[in-house]
Protein backbone atom coordinates (compact mmCIF):
# COMPACT_ATOMS: atom_id res chain seq x y z
CA UNK A 1 0.00 0.00 0.00
CA UNK A 2 1.17 3.51 -0.71
CA UNK A 3 0.01 6.79 0.73
CA UNK A 4 -0.92 9.40 -1.84
CA UNK A 5 -1.23 13.07 -0.97
CA UNK A 6 -3.37 14.84 -3.54
CA UNK A 7 -2.93 18.57 -4.08
CA UNK A 8 -5.94 20.40 -5.51
CA UNK A 9 -4.72 22.69 -8.33
CA UNK A 10 -7.75 25.01 -8.18
CA UNK A 11 -8.11 25.20 -4.42
CA UNK A 12 -4.37 25.68 -3.99
CA UNK A 13 -3.81 27.84 -7.05
CA UNK A 14 -1.52 30.21 -5.15
CA UNK A 15 0.79 27.47 -3.97
CA UNK A 16 3.54 30.04 -3.39
CA UNK A 17 1.52 33.21 -2.99
CA UNK A 18 4.25 35.79 -2.44
CA UNK A 19 6.33 34.55 -5.37
CA UNK A 20 3.32 34.36 -7.70
CA UNK A 21 2.03 37.79 -6.72
CA UNK A 22 5.44 39.36 -7.35
CA UNK A 23 5.60 37.78 -10.79
CA UNK A 24 2.04 38.86 -11.67
CA UNK A 25 2.78 42.41 -10.49
CA UNK A 26 5.93 42.59 -12.61
CA UNK A 27 4.06 41.39 -15.70
CA UNK A 28 1.24 43.93 -15.19
CA UNK A 29 3.72 46.77 -14.63
CA UNK A 30 5.68 45.78 -17.75
CA UNK A 31 2.49 45.76 -19.87
CA UNK A 32 1.30 49.13 -18.54
CA UNK A 33 4.72 50.72 -19.06
CA UNK A 34 4.96 49.35 -22.60
CA UNK A 35 1.48 50.74 -23.36
CA UNK A 36 2.43 54.18 -22.05
CA UNK A 37 5.72 54.13 -23.97
CA UNK A 38 3.89 53.17 -27.16
CA UNK A 39 1.36 55.99 -26.81
CA UNK A 40 4.06 58.47 -25.82
CA UNK A 41 6.07 57.50 -28.88
CA UNK A 42 3.05 58.07 -31.14
CA UNK A 43 2.39 61.49 -29.62
CA UNK A 44 6.03 62.48 -29.88
CA UNK A 45 6.21 61.35 -33.50
CA UNK A 46 3.07 63.36 -34.33
CA UNK A 47 4.41 66.46 -32.59
CA UNK A 48 7.85 66.23 -34.22
CA UNK A 49 6.28 65.89 -37.66
CA UNK A 50 3.55 68.53 -37.37
CA UNK A 51 4.93 70.73 -34.58
CA UNK A 52 1.50 70.71 -33.01
CA UNK A 53 -0.81 68.50 -30.99
CA UNK A 54 -4.01 69.60 -32.71
CA UNK A 55 -5.55 68.67 -36.04
CA UNK A 56 -8.42 69.64 -38.32
CA UNK A 57 -11.29 67.31 -38.94
CA UNK A 58 -11.60 66.51 -42.62
CA UNK A 59 -14.91 67.68 -44.08
CA UNK A 60 -15.63 67.15 -47.80
CA UNK A 61 -17.86 70.20 -48.15
CA UNK A 62 -16.01 73.18 -49.59
CA UNK A 63 -18.86 75.56 -48.79
CA UNK A 64 -18.47 75.06 -45.05
CA UNK A 65 -16.27 77.22 -42.91
CA UNK A 66 -13.00 75.90 -41.62
CA UNK A 67 -13.88 73.39 -38.89
CA UNK A 68 -12.60 73.80 -35.36
CA UNK A 69 -9.30 72.25 -34.38
CA UNK A 70 -9.34 69.10 -32.27
CA UNK A 71 -6.79 68.31 -29.59
CA UNK A 72 -4.97 65.10 -30.39
CA UNK A 73 -5.15 64.15 -26.71
CA UNK A 74 -8.95 63.98 -26.91
CA UNK A 75 -8.50 61.10 -29.33
CA UNK A 76 -5.50 59.39 -27.75
CA UNK A 77 -6.46 59.49 -24.06
CA UNK A 78 -9.74 57.52 -24.30
CA UNK A 79 -8.02 54.96 -26.52
CA UNK A 80 -5.14 54.82 -24.04
CA UNK A 81 -7.51 54.17 -21.13
CA UNK A 82 -9.36 51.38 -22.95
CA UNK A 83 -6.13 49.82 -24.23
CA UNK A 84 -4.58 49.98 -20.76
CA UNK A 85 -7.58 48.29 -19.14
CA UNK A 86 -7.62 45.54 -21.75
CA UNK A 87 -3.86 45.08 -21.44
CA UNK A 88 -4.06 44.88 -17.66
CA UNK A 89 -6.74 42.18 -17.85
CA UNK A 90 -4.68 40.23 -20.38
CA UNK A 91 -1.54 40.73 -18.29
CA UNK A 92 -3.25 39.42 -15.16
CA UNK A 93 -4.39 36.33 -17.07
CA UNK A 94 -0.92 35.73 -18.44
CA UNK A 95 0.56 36.38 -15.00
CA UNK A 96 -1.74 33.86 -13.33
CA UNK A 97 -0.83 31.19 -15.87
CA UNK A 98 2.89 31.95 -15.93
CA UNK A 99 3.19 32.32 -12.16
CA UNK A 100 1.71 28.89 -11.55
CA UNK A 101 3.95 27.30 -14.19
CA UNK A 102 6.84 28.99 -12.40
CA UNK A 103 5.77 28.31 -8.80
CA UNK A 104 4.69 24.66 -8.98
CA UNK A 105 8.11 23.28 -10.05
CA UNK A 106 9.77 25.35 -7.31
CA UNK A 107 7.26 23.99 -4.80
CA UNK A 108 7.97 20.43 -5.91
CA UNK A 109 11.72 21.00 -5.74
CA UNK A 110 11.25 22.17 -2.17
CA UNK A 111 9.18 19.07 -1.37
CA UNK A 112 11.86 16.85 -2.92
CA UNK A 113 14.60 18.60 -0.94
CA UNK A 114 12.57 18.26 2.28
CA UNK A 115 12.20 14.52 1.69
CA UNK A 116 15.96 14.19 1.27
CA UNK A 117 16.51 16.24 4.41
CA UNK A 118 14.24 13.82 6.28
CA UNK A 119 16.44 10.95 5.13
CA UNK A 120 14.06 9.65 2.47
CA UNK A 121 16.80 9.02 -0.07
CA UNK A 122 14.55 7.24 -2.57
CA UNK A 123 12.71 10.47 -3.43
CA UNK A 124 12.41 10.90 -7.19
CA UNK A 125 11.26 14.06 -8.90
CA UNK A 126 8.72 13.93 -11.73
CA UNK A 127 7.35 16.85 -13.73
CA UNK A 128 4.21 16.91 -15.81
CA UNK A 129 6.04 19.28 -18.18
CA UNK A 130 8.47 16.57 -19.23
CA UNK A 131 10.19 18.41 -22.07
CA UNK A 132 10.89 21.63 -20.15
CA UNK A 133 12.13 20.00 -16.94
CA UNK A 134 13.51 16.66 -18.13
CA UNK A 135 17.12 17.72 -17.66
CA UNK A 136 16.44 19.24 -14.24
CA UNK A 137 14.57 16.18 -12.93
CA UNK A 138 17.27 13.92 -14.34
CA UNK A 139 20.01 15.81 -12.45
CA UNK A 140 17.98 15.81 -9.22
CA UNK A 141 17.19 12.11 -9.43
CA UNK A 142 20.81 11.28 -10.23
CA UNK A 143 21.83 13.23 -7.14
CA UNK A 144 19.43 11.41 -4.80
CA UNK A 145 20.33 8.05 -6.35
CA UNK A 146 24.05 8.72 -5.98
CA UNK A 147 23.65 9.78 -2.35
CA UNK A 148 21.53 6.70 -1.62
CA UNK A 149 24.13 4.37 -3.14
CA UNK A 150 26.89 5.99 -1.10
CA UNK A 151 24.97 5.67 2.14
CA UNK A 152 24.15 2.05 1.33
CA UNK A 153 27.86 1.48 0.73
CA UNK A 154 28.66 3.04 4.11
CA UNK A 155 26.02 0.88 5.78
CA UNK A 156 27.50 -2.25 4.20
CA UNK A 157 31.03 -1.25 5.22
CA UNK A 158 29.90 -0.69 8.81
CA UNK A 159 28.28 -4.13 8.91
CA UNK A 160 31.46 -5.75 7.58
CA UNK A 161 33.60 -3.79 10.03
CA UNK A 162 31.39 -4.87 12.93
CA UNK A 163 31.97 -8.52 12.01
CA UNK A 164 35.73 -7.95 12.23
CA UNK A 165 36.06 -5.72 15.29
CA UNK A 166 32.88 -6.52 17.19
CA UNK A 167 30.96 -3.98 19.28
CA UNK A 168 32.15 -0.39 19.14
CA UNK A 169 30.64 2.88 20.31
CA UNK A 170 31.82 4.60 17.15
CA UNK A 171 30.22 1.97 14.93
CA UNK A 172 27.04 2.12 17.00
CA UNK A 173 26.90 5.93 16.51
CA UNK A 174 27.30 5.54 12.75
CA UNK A 175 24.61 2.85 12.66
CA UNK A 176 22.25 5.06 14.67
CA UNK A 177 22.69 7.84 12.12
CA UNK A 178 22.09 5.44 9.25
CA UNK A 179 18.95 4.10 10.93
CA UNK A 180 17.39 7.56 10.72
CA UNK A 181 17.60 7.34 6.93
CA UNK A 182 15.20 5.43 4.71
CA UNK A 183 17.47 3.87 2.13
CA UNK A 184 15.67 0.72 1.09
CA UNK A 185 12.01 1.66 0.82
CA UNK A 186 10.19 1.92 -2.48
CA UNK A 187 10.61 5.06 -4.58
CA UNK A 188 8.90 8.19 -3.30
CA UNK A 189 7.46 9.92 -6.36
CA UNK A 190 7.26 13.71 -6.27
CA UNK A 191 5.12 15.03 -9.13
CA UNK A 192 3.76 18.45 -9.97
CA UNK A 193 0.26 17.26 -9.13
CA UNK A 194 0.91 14.91 -6.18
CA UNK A 195 3.54 12.97 -4.30
CA UNK A 196 3.19 9.31 -3.42
CA UNK A 197 4.93 8.00 -0.31
CA UNK A 198 5.16 4.21 0.14
CA UNK A 199 4.79 2.64 3.56
CA UNK A 200 7.99 1.95 5.46
CA UNK A 201 7.68 -1.79 4.90
CA UNK A 202 7.72 -1.43 1.09
CA UNK A 203 11.10 -2.51 -0.20
CA UNK A 204 12.49 -1.61 -3.59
Amino acid sequence: MSHTIIRKPVGNFFIKRSLQMRLITKIVIAVVVSTLVCVGTLLLTYFVKYQDIAFYQVILDHNMDIPPRFDIFSIIVPSLVVASLVNVVVAVGIGLYASRKYAVPIYKLEQWADLLKQGKMTATLQFREKEEFRELSSHCNQLSSSMRERFLGIKKSVQQLRKRVGESEELKAVEDHLETMQLEIGPIEVHTTFHRIPENNEDT
